[in-house]
């Protein structure tokens, strides 16, 4: 479940349309927004009321963090839903969610069937904290995607559940089956047999829990069962709040044989031990520009090379590794390019885990891996508004009582996050 920033143009081009629009937008598209801000902005002194340049123009301020110039632009066309909506996602993204609530709802008021605005408007509740009015917002889009578990839902409130047959399938990226697949192991616990149809690459780990009966990839002929959900729509089928998610940790294995070679593997290693991940798979980095980017250059981890004592292991795997032979020998960091290759994605990586003193990454599918084995976890979360699984100005997490949350204070600040993270890690390694 993502919310969708509108980029681009409120009209189509058309022939007469001034070319220096066309270059403004393909400089977006490269990520040269201070390019493109020249062009709109020069469209803009012979073309004042130019629609397409304010509301471009306001999204190549909002991915440099200007929060209050790109409010400004789409202020000069408020007209458009378009620029309304994105004029909500600017107050989310800087922190002002009373605002972007109000902007959501402002919408709704005039636009009732504009969906975006209803589903951000839910994740914007829940993000914070109000699980009551955030979840019964999300039951307007479980509909109208043909995901309210109607079924499941009946058995739930019959409590006819035992012994029923229940598929569970995957929503959103490979993160979000690894934190929801918790839901599993409650509804085995009431009695249900199983199935989960998952991603391909996470049959090996889960395969690997006791509360799961059959799992198989989702692309695969499906057997019967007498009802099914999304993972993702699991926390609002059980009207869940930060008191009541399931919170039994570990519920993700590493595989004992995996962990035992890795503890001989690092045996020799008598220091606090750190593994590392530093990027998110570009693909699954839904909104595309820079301020909602989730990644931190491997280059600021190096900071932490002056605290004596510690050794740091890669637990990257493909975009991101290029960066390695970028930053200073210096800093030493133990890599495997074998990693989960012969075992399976995310087999190693767990196993790793497991010997490790801590993990410290960005937010990506690794934090909820770790979270979910119960190793001890640092995210660092970048200036966008938390995530609706972290909830805003919170350092902790409901989901994963061993993360901890450090957070940009303002856009792209990854220094001043690194200077946070050494003031505790010293802290932290001095008290080993």
């Amino acid at each position: 479940m993502k919310i969708i920033i509108f980029l681009g143009l409120l009209i189509p081009l058309t022939t007469c349309t001034t070319p220096s629009l066309e270059t403004g937008i393909e400089y977006q598209k490269e990520e040269r927004f201070i390019d493109a801000i020249n062009c709109y902005k020069e469209i803009l002194l012979s073309e004042p009321l130019n629609g397409n340049a304010w509301f471009n123009l306001g999204n190549c301020y909002l991915a440099l963090g200007n929060g209050e110039k790109a409010l400004a632009a789409f202020g000069k066309v408020s007209h458009a839903l378009s620029a309304q909506y994105n004029a909500a996602y600017t107050h989310k993204t800087i922190g002002n969610l009373d605002k972007a609530i109000e902007g959501y709802t402002a919408i709704i008021k005039t636009n009732p069937d504009y969906e975006p605005a209803h589903l951000a408007l839910g994740f914007a509740y829940i993000a914070c904290g109000d699980f009551e009015r955030g979840w019964k917002q999300h039951e307007r889009y479980l509909k109208r995607s043909g995901k309210n578990a109607d079924a499941l839902r009946l058995l739930l409130d019959n409590n006819t559940l035992a012994g029923k047959n229940i598929l569970l399938r995957p929503e959103g990226g490979l993160g979000d089956t690894l934190i929801f697949i918790r839901y599993a192991q409650r509804l085995k616990d009431m009695g249900a047999h199983i199935t989960v149809a998952c991603q391909k690459q996470l049959i090996p780990l889960l395969l690997n829990c006791p509360y799961i009966d059959t799992v198989l990839p989702y692309q695969n002929p499906l057997p019967p069962y007498d009802a099914d959900a999304t993972l993702m729509s699991l926390p609002a089928i059980f009207n869940d709040t930060d008191q009541t998610a399931p919170k039994k940790i570990p519920y993700l294995y590493a595989d004992p044989t995996l962990v035992a070679s890795w503890q001989q593997k690092l045996a020799a290693d008598t220091n606090f031990k750190i593994g590392i991940c530093w990027q998110v798979d570009v693909h699954n980095d839904a909104s595309r520009i820079p301020i909602a980017r989730r990644g931190c250059p491997l280059n600021y981890f190096t900071t932490l090379s002056t605290i004596p004592g510690i050794s740091f292991y890669s637990l990257q795997k493909y975009d991101g590794t290029e960066e390695i032979s970028t930053i200073s020998t210096n800093f030493q960091l133990h890599t495997f390019d074998d990693l989960d290759e012969a075992t399976g994605p995310f087999m190693d990586t767990a196993a790793l885990m497991k010997n490790l003193d801590l993990i410290i990454t960005v937010d990506t599918a690794i934090v909820h891996l770790a979270g979910g084995l119960g190793c001890p976890v640092w995210l660092l979360h970048p200036y966008a508004t938390a995530d609706w699984r972290w909830i805003a100005h919170r350092t902790d997490s409901y989901w994963y009582p061993t993360v901890r949350i450090f957070k940009q204070q303002k856009p792209f600040d990854w220094e001043g996050v690194m200077k946070k993270v050494k003031e505790e890690l010293r802290r932290l390694v001095c008290q080993e």
